[in-house]
């Protein structure tokens, strides 16, 4: 298995845009390529995905252990030419100041990749070669197979640059993209505008595939992904057999609630959940025969209004919630099941379960790794039990009442703080935790929903969710 993994000099230097040219440019010449990104992203895998045609996954270091990030890895580069890892911020930037766990150089040497640096070299020509030197020998065990400039002034500049650089430390220079702001993805407030809302996608993908086809030696790119085998784990997550369709599981997925790990989805399947995909922007009901519903992530406050007006959804999930439907919630979930959000001035109505008013800020409310104690049970976790994750937000959550608290998040630095709400059956947060870091969670959770279903049946023959037509 070729693989590379594309890391910045830091963040902002370029990663996204050369890992996504080059996942295309190499799709194109009839390569089966699989993308991947560092950390707990959902944005930059969904430009991985139009550029490939296959599902990108995140590969995360502190979230999972490493026979987990290695489990995740060969299962999703199984049948590709070749697996583009795109990192996160600068090489080795993770936790803290330290480059361990969460960084992409700790990455980078647990599955044995060489790793390409992405450096902007605007203002810069030989100083460009102390940058390279620099992270060359800031870890001499890390395999820094070459170098590809971003923001170049000039084909003639990044000629420059090139010499100073390959002479002054012998890394190759793999190629260069000149300046461009035609070249750029738009962004917002968590960072680049998902795939689903951009504008001319593949239009915008093909820019990038162009211009690394001709800016970059694919050739070269291709010789220096050549690396040993990844070390198979001792010990796999998921089950060699998974289990039969057992329950129907609404998951909702559309431009709205599109944040999902893969391998979430995939151990709720294997443990015995049939997943039935929905849209809460267009969909009037939930899928027929659900037991169970999973609100993932994503931007729900931009399409508020359009969630606002699906009246019949709203009525249909607060009947479910009242008869116990077991529900997990997380992050744009929780905005969803809220009495309304309010965003750029305006107040949207939306599901109320629970009482909550969320008000979207400009400020960066947090972000970062946490670990999960569950303070109450719920679909997914008994009390004590913990889970890892991330959280990322813009907004807060003017309760108006008090409700059991999901969560005590701990940060690495040793923080705590209370998150989230347990009411009936359903749990909700601004937790996006990863279900590898404790497979037995997506068992629960499929197992309430069977429960659930088994209640309706003895009290409920004609239960609207089992049917598919109105009690």
């Amino acid at each position: 298995m070729r693989r590379l993994v594309i890391a910045g000099a830091s963040s902002g230097a370029g990663k996204t845009t050369v890992a996504v040219g080059l996942m295309a440019a190499l799709t194109q010449r009839g390569l089966k390529v699989q993308g991947f990104k560092t950390g707990p992203d959902y944005i930059d895998p969904g430009f991985h995905t139009a550029a490939t045609g296959r599902i990108s996954r995140n590969l995360d270091t502190w979230m999972l252990p490493p026979d987990a990030v290695r489990e995740v890895f060969l299962r999703g580069a199984c049948g590709a030419d070749i697996a583009i890892i795109e990192g996160v911020m600068g090489l080795y930037d993770g936790i803290g100041s330290g480059s361990g766990p969460g960084s992409t150089a700790y990455l980078a040497k647990l599955l044995c990749a060489p790793v390409v640096l992405v450096l902007d070299v605007r203002g810069m020509a030989a100083s460009a070669a102390a940058v390279v030197l620099g992270f060359r020998e800031f870890d001499p065990e890390l395999g820094l197979a070459g170098v590809i400039l971003t923001c170049a002034g000039s084909a003639r500049h990044a000629a420059l640059v090139k010499e100073a650089i390959e002479a002054k430390t012998g890394v190759p220079v793999l190629g260069y993209l000149v300046r461009d702001p035609g070249l750029e993805l738009p962004a917002r407030h968590l960072g680049l505008v998902p795939a689903e809302e951009t504008v001319a996608l593949q239009e915008r993908i093909g820019k990038l595939a162009a211009a690394v086809a001709k800016g970059v030696d694919l050739e070269a790119v291709l010789r220096v992904a050549a690396a040993p085998p990844v070390p198979r784990p001792q010990k796999t997550l998921f089950p060699e057999v998974p289990a039969p369709p057992q329950v129907r599981l609404a998951v909702a997925r559309d431009a709205a609630f599109s944040f999902y790990y893969p391998e979430n989805l995939e151990l709720l399947a294997a443990a015995g959940a049939e997943l039935a995909f929905f849209s809460p922007l267009r969909d009037e009901a939930l899928p027929p025969g659900s037991a169970g519903l999973y609100l993932g992530g994503g931007f729900p406050e931009v399409f508020a209004g359009e969630l606002a007006a699906n009246t019949a959804l709203q009525e249909e999930i607060r009947r479910a919630v009242a008869a116990g439907m077991p529900m997990v919630a997380e992050c744009g979930g929780l905005l969803y099941l809220c009495a309304a959000v309010i965003y750029r001035g305006a107040t949207y109505p939306l599901v109320g379960v629970l009482p909550g008013r969320v008000v979207l800020t400009e400020r960066l409310q947090r972000l970062g790794y946490v670990e999960a104690e569950a303070l109450a049970p719920s679909p997914l976790l008994d009390r004590g039990e913990k889970v890892r994750g991330h959280v990322f937000h813009y907004s807060r959550i003017d309760w108006g009442k008090a409700l059991p608290p999901a969560y005590r998040l701990v940060n690495w630095r040793g923080e705590t703080q209370v998150d989230g709400a347990v009411y009936q059956n359903l749990v909700a947060s601004y937790l996006h935790p990863h279900f590898l870091s404790r497979p037995a969670m997506a068992r629960r959770f499929v197992a309430s929903c069977a429960a659930f279903r088994a209640s309706c049946r003895q009290v409920a023959p004609n239960f609207a969710w089992r049917e598919g037509r109105e009690p």
